[in-house]
């Protein structure tokens, strides 16, 4: 459940600025097929859908299985973790177009 009105406000602000991001991202999308780009994109859709599933997490919607591994949640830690290397590698794949 949600804490209180802080973790609240945070959450509200983090879902507009991320669905602000999605919005221009799926603009981009239109405009262009570089896979480099392609990929920094589903890294910022995938990044909105781990805070609509965290959202619905919070309010107690839906429930996750609390699977750990070392300790650590690891259905959490691999939903925060799928957006950013998927942006990673759009990052990289750009890098290397540019060498070329």
């Amino acid at each position: 459940m949600v804490a209180g009105p802080g973790e609240l406000s945070v959450l509200v602000t983090d879902l507009a600025l991320t669905g602000v991001g999605v919005f221009l991202a799926i603009m981009l999308w239109s405009m262009t097929r570089e896979p480099a780009w392609m990929l920094v994109i589903i890294g910022i859709i995938l990044r909105w859908g781990d805070l609509v599933f965290q959202t619905l997490d919070r309010f107690g919607i839906i429930g996750v299985a609390d699977l750990r591994v070392l300790n650590l949640p690891l259905f959490w830690v691999v939903l925060r973790a799928v957006p950013i290397v998927f942006i990673i590698a759009g990052i990289a794949s750009m890098i290397k177009q540019l060498q070329e």
